[in-house]
């Protein structure tokens, strides 16, 4: 089994749920309701937000981590999910986000393909995005305007956090990492979340 990266404290509500990583949720939950799932794997569920949710929505979600101390349903590698999860058990969505940078790239295809066979057919994933970000804001009055854009210079290089093997940017540019899931997945939809660009979004679809 791998070795667990993220102590239970990372999640303490004050230093991991910041503004920005709720509208994150608010994002991810509303594009999977989207699809009116009737179940769900979610795969890294963190602070259990996401989760909570989409049960008091009626919908059938199941956690899949490492850690068991995350009172998840299936304690797994992400690499071997066919060996942990009953043959022939699919979801109609599988959804992991700010998860696969935990893993080193040689093996984020292989959980694309083993993420492929369990969904029927939807998949979401997000990934951070380690960029440049410009914002300005403006106020007059009462008013607050703030307008902020998300890009990456050319060959800019930056150091992932210490829990990430990589990260979105150099070299590993959106559009090259897009051409990976699309070997696996049929890619629907993909972009920033505006009000958090350090995440960065994809809905898939399964044709397995």
């Amino acid at each position: 089994m791998r070795q667990v990266q993220v102590a239970p404290e990372h999640y303490d509500f004050e230093r991991y749920e910041d503004r920005e990583r709720w509208m994150s949720y608010w994002h991810q939950i509303r594009a999977v309701l989207a699809v009116r799932p009737k179940t769900v794997l979610e795969i890294g569920p963190g602070s259990g937000v996401f989760r909570r949710y989409l049960e008091h929505a009626g919908v059938t979600v199941k956690t899949l981590d490492i850690d068991a101390s995350r009172g998840v349903d299936y304690v797994a590698d992400i690499t071997r999910l066919d060996e942990t999860l009953p043959p022939g058990l699919t979801f109609d969505a599988v959804c992991a986000f700010q998860v696969l940078e935990h893993l080193p790239f040689d093996q984020f295809e292989t959980c694309l393909a083993g993420i492929a066979r369990r969904a029927k057919p939807h998949v979401f994933i997000s990934l951070p995005y380690r960029g440049l970000r410009i914002r300005w804001a403006f106020w007059w009055g009462d008013h607050l305007l703030t307008l902020g854009h998300k890009f990456m210079i050319p060959f800019y290089r930056h150091k992932p956090i210490p829990e990430h093997y990589w990260e979105l940017g150099y070299p590993y540019s959106a559009r090259k990492v897009t051409k990976v899931i699309a070997k696996h997945l049929t890619v629907v939809e993909r972009a920033f979340i505006r009000e958090n660009p350090y995440h960065y979004m994809w809905r898939l679809a399964s044709s397995t």
